[in-house]
């Protein structure tokens, strides 16, 4: 069996079924079933859909990103800024802000979260460097000019830098809350914010749980007293916790399971596409998939819209290639979808000399909705023009990085952190990206070059011509391949409250984002 089955043990589910009454009668209190809880809660530690999901609860940055209103650039912990060069910005910090432990927060916070200290412990996978680099790594110094004052310089000019500081992984910690913890590993278990939600308690792989914080400066607060999020592997627990009413909400839901969710009398599906394209990464360091011919007909041969069609039934769609139109004015609107012709990927191997070698698709079960499906789909477009692809299903990411022979082709998502080709194509194909980093490909001379000009350039029509010729570039070199814009699901104890999903992967539980029926 490709897709093992996840369920909980019996003793659990009455145990589930109690705190879920318990919930269920509080009006004040919300139970979100998961089908896993971050490994840390530190941002600069853990890239990953379920530690966003918590994110948006716990920590601000200095700029917030208006979601509900096209992305625009609102004030959060900083009340103004000042472009001073294109290298510096400077921010005036917000009077009044407390954290979560009671300290005041000032500009030394700032300085804490973008120093070295923070930013740059190394440590493999675990390392902040690891995630930090391709979002933060062009910081060069961090001044305090006043108590509510910060000045940031970069080492290079840069074209999103004020976007740097609005996005993850720019969340501000609390600098005195290190000093309180035992280490810097313990701190990112117990992270110290100014969110409208507080940490209480956190069980690695069981749940998170957190509660509203009565000093959040915010105008939106917490929409209730208490958050629970539950590991539930299996998504038909999670249905069946959401129909009984043990759960108010319930993530990462197939396509395949809205209907059900929406026929029955107490729940409702939400959500839909997000800003992230969900895509494949080729390793075309080893002996197999280091000829680009082979990695371009893999593209070729894959049928998008039938994956969109018959996994998603037509809620979400194919990109215009590594863009999403949130890019504003570095959109390519002109750009097609990427090209389906099997018969142009069956001549590209018969050029390349392939002779059926065997190339190793690592997948897992479930992080992704539908992505044991996705593979399958994928593994038979393949063998449709004569590729010999398997898969191997592991169980973590540990395992699907591991740096073997038979690391040819992995799973990953591309969110837009920033509305621009900086925070998606090229921080996750760009010499600092982590794939990069970690040897999964070789980042050519003349993409360096034009990705530095992307980077640094000031001019709008500099960088849209830039960013097409990346891409043409890396259409006919590719180190992966965009499949489809990724989904968030949700499904909704519509008797209790209402959720409005942002179109991120940011779940927001303040009073813009869950509204509860009794309160209409």
């Amino acid at each position: 069996m490709l897709r093992p089955q996840y369920s909980l043990p019996a003793y659990i589910l009455p145990a589930l079924m109690s705190v879920g009454i318990a919930f269920a009668a509080n009006a004040n209190e919300l139970s979100i079933a998961v089908q896993k809880v971050p490994d840390s809660l530190d941002p600069a530690l853990e890239n990953s859909n379920v530690n966003q999901r918590i994110m948006w609860s716990l920590f601000n940055t200095l700029v917030t990103v208006d979601y509900r209103d096209g992305g625009k650039m609102v004030p959060g912990l900083a009340t103004d800024w000042d472009v001073i060069s294109p290298r510096t910005v400077e921010f005036k910090l917000r009077e009044g802000v407390t954290f979560h432990n009671g300290d005041s927060f000032d500009a030394e916070d700032v300085a804490y979260t973008f120093s070295p200290e923070r930013l740059q412990r190394e440590g493999g996978s675990s390392g902040t460097t690891v995630v930090t680099k391709p979002f933060l790594g062009g910081i060069e110094n961090v001044e305090v000019m006043d108590p509510m004052t910060v000045r940031i310089t970069m080492k290079e000019p840069d074209a999103i830098i004020v976007q740097r500081f609005a996005n993850y992984p720019s969340q501000i910690l609390s600098k005195e809350g290190l000093k309180e913890a035992d280490s810097q590993e313990d701190y990112s278990k117990h992270p110290i914010g100014t969110g409208p939600y507080r940490l209480v308690d956190y069980e690695l792989g069981e749940h998170v749980t957190l509660e509203a914080f009565g000093n959040y400066w915010g105008e939106e607060k917490a929409a209730a007293e208490k958050v629970t999020f539950t590991v539930v592997p299996e998504v038909s627990t999670r249905i069946a916790g959401l129909r009984s009413g043990q759960f108010d909400i319930i993530t990462e839901v197939g396509p395949d399971s809205l209907e059900q969710i929406n026929k029955a009398p107490n729940t409702q599906s939400a959500g839909g596409p997000v800003e992230n394209i969900r895509g494949l990464i080729y390793d075309s360091t080893n002996d197999i998939l280091d000829d680009p011919s082979i990695r371009q007909a893999m593209n070729l041969a894959i049928d998008r819209q039938a994956i969109v069609d018959s996994l998603y039934h037509g809620r979400t769609e194919v990109p215009h290639g590594w863009q999403l139109d949130i890019f504003g004015d570095m959109f390519l609107a002109d750009r097609s979808t990427p090209e389906y012709d099997p018969e142009r990927a069956r001549s590209l191997l018969d050029e390349a000399g392939y002779d059926g070698e065997e190339i190793v698709y690592r997948t897992q079960n479930a992080y992704y909705t539908n992505e044991i499906e996705t593979a399958q789909i994928l593994q038979s477009m393949w063998t449709e023009v004569g590729l010999n692809v398997k898969l191997d299903v592991k169980e973590t990411w540990a395992q699907v990085m591991e740096d073997t022979e038979d690391r040819h082709i992995f799973n990953g998502s591309f969110t837009a952190y920033y509305p621009d080709p900086m925070g998606q194509f090229w921080r996750r194909f760009g010499p600092n990206g982590g794939w990069a980093q970690e040897d999964v490909f070789e980042v050519e001379p003349e993409m360096l070059r034009l990705g530095d000009t992307l980077s640094t350039s000031p001019d709008l029509e500099e960088r849209r011509r830039v960013f097409s010729e990346m891409l043409d570039i890396f259409q006919a070199d590719p180190d992966g391949a965009a499949l489809h814009l990724l989904t968030q699901f949700f499904g909704v104890n519509t008797d209790r409250i209402e959720l409005d999903p942002m179109p991120t992967l940011y779940l927001d539980l303040t009073t813009s984002g869950v509204r509860y029926q009794d309160q209409k």
